[in-house]
């Protein structure tokens, strides 16, 4: 269905680009896709387009919510060793590039 509506607003957009009747024929063809876009049917399709986007932002935005939750809670707990159930202690580099703890 999207290549076909495609296909035709590509011929559409392609025609008034190549036609030599100028404005005149560019106003109808207007005139005519604003008809194709007030009908019922179109309409139908545009709020039933509009809830589908709505729920999938909605649901984008939670799981975006709830990994930065997650982030920000593992960026600020203190590391623990792998053998410790203790935070291990920062360790810190000098300007000689030796660690220590």
């Amino acid at each position: 269905m999207r290549g076909k509506v495609g296909f035709v607003l590509g011929a559409a957009v392609g025609y008034v680009l190549g036609t030599r009747a100028g404005r005149a024929r560019y106003e109808q063809i207007k005139r005519g896709a604003i008809a194709v876009w007030e009908t019922p049917l179109v309409q139908q399709g545009v709020t039933a387009v509009k809830g589908s986007v709505n729920d999938q932002v909605q649901s984008v935005k939670a799981a975006a919510s709830r990994a930065a939750k997650s982030a920000f809670v593992a960026a600020t707990q203190p590391q623990r060793d792998a053998d410790s159930t203790q935070p291990s202690t920062p360790r810190t580099v000098d300007a000689q590039g030796e660690t220590s703890a």
